[in-house]
């Protein structure tokens, strides 16, 4: 599973994409729970997931197809 990573948030993952094994993710908030096992520091993070370019709850369903997106929080002026 490829996510995008946008934002000071690339600082944390190292990178604009981040390759993630997708075995049990199945919801928004399966990726969360993986993602916090993985990079502990982003459970102090607020940031929004983004599927299909449309922003995610926590119960959205994920499948191999889905374009996923982290975004850090912003503000516009």
């Amino acid at each position: 599973m490829k996510i995008k990573i946008f934002g000071k948030l690339t600082d944390l993952f190292g990178g604009k994409v981040y390759d993630l094994l997708s075995e049990n993710i199945t919801s928004v908030s399966d990726l969360k729970s993986k993602l916090v096992e993985k990079l502990p520091e982003l459970a102090q993070i607020n940031y929004l997931v983004v599927v299909n370019g449309v922003k995610a709850e926590n119960s959205t369903l994920l499948f191999e197809t889905s374009e996923i997106a982290l975004l850090p929080p912003y503000s516009g002026g």
